[in-house]
């Protein structure tokens, strides 16, 4: 399987300290293209994304490979996610 080259950008830009939040992620990679290389079919992980507490570790595990991140910064994308949404859903 050819990896996407936007892969290395998120790389980079995760590195760099530029992405702080899982979401974040999608303003360089299209989440179309990580859900096809996860195997989640669109709609489901788009429900995921809604949900943070609901991604299963295997997935986020596997997109840390894709990435080339170690598995902890993926985890802490989302926990900072879950921490944001939290915090939204509180002001309203």
């Amino acid at each position: 399987m050819v990896k996407d080259k936007r892969y290395t950008i998120v790389k980079n830009l995760i590195a760099g300290g530029h992405i702080k939040n899982f979401r974040e992620l999608f303003d360089a990679i299209p989440k179309t293209v990580v859900a096809h290389d996860l195997g989640i079919n669109n709609v489901r992980f788009t429900e995921l994304m809604d949900d943070m507490g609901r991604y299963f570790v295997k997935d986020l595990f596997k997109l840390s490979e894709l990435i080339e991140v170690p598995e902890i910064e993926i985890m802490k994308l989302i926990c900072n996610q879950y921490v944001s949404d939290k915090k939204t859903k509180r002001k309203r």
